[in-house]
C-alpha cells in the first residue's frame, strides 16, 4: 500500500480501507475510478479493485465524509 506524501490537494476517503487519500496523486498513479455522482480515490489497487465489484456496499461511508470535510 502506498502511503501519501502528504500533498496539499484535495482528499477523500478510501471507503475500502478508510485511508485518506490524496486524489491528485491517486489519479496520477491510476487509482482513481470516475462515477457518475463522483470520483473515488483510493490507496492501492487492491483496494479500487474491491470497490469495482460492488461500489453501492462503499458509496454511503464516502457520502459521510465528504458531509463532514467539506475543504478536504
Amino acid at each position: 500500500m502506498k502511503q501519501s506524501s502528504g500533498g496539499s490537494g484535495p482528499k477523500i476517503l478510501d471507503p475500502v480501507c478508510d485511508m485518506i487519500v490524496d486524489i491528485a496523486e491517486a489519479r496520477e498513479d491510476g487509482r482513481t475510478l470516475e462515477m457518475p455522482d463522483r470520483e473515488y480515490a483510493f490507496c492501492s489497487p487492491g483496494c479500487m479493485s474491491t470497490f469495482a465489484k460492488a461500489p453501492n456496499r462503499f458509496r454511503a461511508k464516502v457520502d459521510a465524509w465528504v458531509a463532514s470535510h467539506p475543504t478536504a
